[in-house]
Formats: C-alpha cells, sequence, structure tokens
C-alpha cells in the first residue's frame, strides 16, 4: 500500500482498520497491520500474526507470509528459539526460500553453531548459484570455524587462509586469524589491519585493539608510526583523528596542522566524502582548542562518524 510504502504509518493504520472493519476476511489486511503494530505494540502484532496462521485454506505464498511475520515479531520479543522454528516452517513450504535461509543461516552465525550455518550456507550457494563467489569466503570461514570446534587446527587454519584468498573477502576470518596470531605482534596487527579495511564499521574496535597491543609491549612509538605508514599510503579516518590526537599530545601542532593540510583539499565538503571532510574539519577545532576535554569530545565525535557512517 502507498501509504506504507511512504512510510505514513498512522495514515496507513487508519487505512487497515477500514479495510478489516468492512471485510473480516482481508487476511492480508490483517497481516499489514500486524506488521505495522511490530514497533508500536509487539504483543498485538504478534497475537494478530498467531490468528492469522491458523485460517483455513490460505494460500501457500501468504502461509511463507505470515512465518515470516511471526519469525519477526519473536525476534523482536528476544525469543530466537521460536522465531528459528517460524524461519524452518518458511522451507517446509519452500525448501528454496532465499530470505529464510539468510536467516536461519544468521541465527546460527551469532549462536556460533558453525555446522548448521555451514548448511545454510551450502544450501544458498546450490540453489542460487549467482552468489557463490560473493558468499565462497564466508563458506569456508564456517568451515573452518567448524574444524575449530572439532580442534582440528591444520584445518582451521587452512580453510581460514583459503577464505582470505577469496574475491570478496569475509572480513571476520582476517579477525579470527588475527586472534589465532596474538603471539605474533606484528601478524595479528597486519590481520587486524586488513579487517579494518574490509569492514569500516569495525575499524575503530580494530585500531582499539591494535593500540592496546602495542601499549602492552610498550612499543609507544610504534603506535605513531603505524599511523603515519597507513596515511602515506591511503586516507583512514581513524588513523588520521588518533594521528592528530598523538601529535596534540606531544605539543606538536604545526605536525598536526600539516596533517590537516595534506588531507582537507581531497575531500571536498560536499562531495559523498562528506563524512570524510567533517572528520577533518572536527580535527582541526582541536587544534585550535587548548581544552583537553574539548579535544577528547571531539576525538570521541569523530569516532562516532566513523563507525556510524561506516567510512574507513
Amino acid at each position: 500500500m502507498k501509504a506504507i510504502i511512504d512510510n505514513n504509518h498512522k495514515k496507513a493504520f487508519i487505512i487497515l482498520k477500514d479495510i478489516i472493519a468492512k471485510d473480516s476476511n482481508n487476511t492480508e489486511a490483517y497481516l499489514l497491520l500486524g506488521n505495522l503494530l511490530r514497533d508500536r505494540d509487539i504483543d498485538q502484532a504478534t497475537k494478530i500474526h498467531q490468528t492469522i496462521i491458523v485460517r483455513p485454506k490460505l494460500s501457500k505464498d501468504l502461509k511463507i507470509q505470515v512465518h515470516q511475520a511471526l519469525g519477526l515479531d519473536y525476534l523482536e520479543l528476544g525469543n530466537t528459539i521460536r522465531a528459528e522454528d517460524e524461519f524452518k516452517k518458511m522451507l517446509d513450504i519452500d525448501s528454496k526460500n532465499k530470505w529464510s535461509l539468510r536467516m536461519l543461516k544468521n541465527i546460527a552465525t551469532d549462536n556460533k553453531s558453525w555446522n548448521n550455518a555451514l548448511e545454510y550456507e551450502k544450501k544458498l550457494i546450490k540453489y542460487y548459484p549467482e552468489i557463490k563467489k560473493r558468499d565462497e569466503s564466508k563458506l569456508n570461514y564456517f568451515v573452518a570455524m567448524d574444524y575449530k570446534d572439532k580442534d582440528n587446527e591444520k584445518k582451521y587454519l587452512y580453510y581460514l587462509n583459503k577464505s582470505i584468498k577469496g574475491e570478496h573477502v569475509y572480513s571476520e576470518s582476517y579477525l579470527e586469524l588475527s586472534s589465532h596470531h596474538i603471539g605474533s605482534t606484528d601478524l595479528a596487527i597486519e590481520y587486524l589491519i586488513l579487517y579494518s579495511n574490509a569492514n569500516s564499521s569495525g575499524s575503530v574496535a580494530a585500531f582499539k585493539k591494535i593500540e592496546h597491543i602495542l601499549f602492552d609491549e610498550k612499543r609507544f612509538d610504534d603506535v605513531e608510526s603505524l599511523y603515519r605508514k597507513i596515511l602515506d599510503q591511503d586516507f583512514n579516518s581513524y588513523a588520521f583523528n588518533r594521528l592528530v590526537d598523538i601529535y596534540l599530545e606531544k605539543n606538536e601542532k604545526d605536525e598536526a596542522s600539516e596533517l590537516i593540510e595534506k588531507f582537507m583539499p581531497r575531500f571536498d565538503y560536499h562531495s559523498k566524502s562528506s563524512n570524510k571532510s567533517y572528520v577533518i574539519r572536527l580535527n582541526r577545532m582541536k587544534i585550535d582548542s587548548d581544552s583537553f576535554d574539548t579535544r577528547k569530545a571531539l576525538s570521541s565525535f569523530c569516532n562516532d562518524i566513523i563507525e556510524n557512517e561506516k567510512i574507513n
């Protein structure tokens, strides 16, 4: 319905209530009403969907939609087990349902049930060959984690390394290799940098972990060297933000200003890189301030932009 598509929930709610008042057998209207209520009254939404699923003579397509709606209701309620049951019922009706296979795979992944995640991933690749190249790295990650659970380190590492050689690398493979090689600091850091490049939203956490590793080994100068090396190769928002912090901590304002001037012309304020421009401009404000608290707040704000906007 156009009102729902246009995100006019209040108008859509009135329209659906009117349709149901005129035709109580309009199952699709009830389904949409339940979906609309999910954000405002999850218990009522669930009750509506539960009453629909027991109706006789539901079409195959409508049954799938109701089980999908119930699954989403249960996820909203935090009941993953019942949500999983609903998504499996979708597969009972349509064994190749891409949406339910992906949801079940995600649940299995969150639960670290690698064998189940692997089975769902195999089915997705089998039924939808067009996604094989994109998801092959993720498949190898699941295989690796399954072998990890079986304490087979040789095959665990074999499939992790195979995963990072894929065309579309699943970033968690880099993170896993970093954890495995934590005893080899430089190698662990290398994988964390690769993870940051592959997963913008995880870059802040990755670099914070790198700093902890280096600080624990009292390699304080290496933190600055690392960020300078990264920025010599390409712009990275977090490395830039932290390097300015480091320069200011050392009272090297000239170096911080030079860094600003080096990158500012590269990102036009109104271009697609505007979020990177915000980070640069906020760092210019840090240089102009003598207040430690203000600088700290601006750095934190920059990190929020980097994480929320998923920029490197």
